[in-house]
């Protein structure tokens, strides 16, 4: 029988914890309807628990520490995807997928053929988070504040590995100049792809000006199958 997992911020390392994150107590109450004695998982970073319900209250519940275990999931390739804001259910979707094949960090690019501006971040957060929970994951990838190209581009420069996908870009598979223990960024355009002046930018700082093959991909396709292909390379 598969467990419940919630990704909390409490001391892991007592025998009884309560929980009283309203979120949390709603889904073990409402949602999930859970009662006294029901068994499920809580983590924070490799620590996981596993915990059986005490006893509930209408502001907190209370766990009894059944089994404490290590959480060893997390991919050893750190991902940062840099992918421009796309419309707001495409660009929840990679925040969802990529969270479950394993991003370290997400950041929302504003880019020359950016439409939408706006994200509801606190949404986005929650969407990462759940989805760490039902892939199994450790820890959550962290969601960072939306970032202009050229800001993105100079931040990129200063770590590790940079992959620039474009449909006439060498073919990803060509490209091995990284190990699993390397940061790797990649960088995913808007809907109406790169303007001439960013792909010629990313060129000039050394960038892998990269394909994922000679279709045209859709961008929330293009940020999650290349993320899935750095996390494991």
């Amino acid at each position: 029988m598969k467990l419940h997992r919630f990704l909390v911020e409490s001391d892991l390392s007592q025998k009884e914890i309560e929980i009283t994150d309203r979120e949390i107590i709603n889904q073990i109450k409402n949602v999930f309807r859970f009662l006294k004695g029901d068994k499920f998982v809580m983590f924070n970073n490799k620590t996981e628990i596993l915990v059986s319900i005490k006893n509930m209250t209408s502001d907190s519940v209370i766990v009894k520490v059944e089994e404490k275990m290590e959480n060893n999931n997390e991919p050893t390739t750190k991902v940062t995807l840099y992918c421009s804001i796309l419309k707001k259910e495409n660009f929840e979707l990679v925040v969802q997928k990529a969270t479950e094949v394993g991003v370290s960090r997400i950041v929302p690019v504003i880019s020359g053929r950016t439409v939408k501006m706006n994200l509801n971040m606190e949404r986005i957060d929650k969407i990462a988070k759940e989805a760490a929970e039902q892939s199994g994951r450790s820890t959550a990838p962290i969601i960072a504040p939306p970032m202009k190209i050229r800001e993105a581009y100079d931040e990129a420069e200063k770590n590790g590995v940079t992959l620039f996908f474009d449909r006439d870009g060498e073919d990803i598979k060509n490209i091995s100049t990284w190990t699993s223990d390397v940061q790797v960024n990649i960088f995913i355009g808007a809907e109406g792809g790169w303007d001439e002046w960013e792909t010629e930018l990313a060129k000039e700082k050394g960038f892998h000006i990269t394909s994922l093959g000679k279709l045209t991909l859709r961008g929330e396709t293009a940020a999650i199958i290349a993320t899935y292909l750095a996390v494991n390379k």
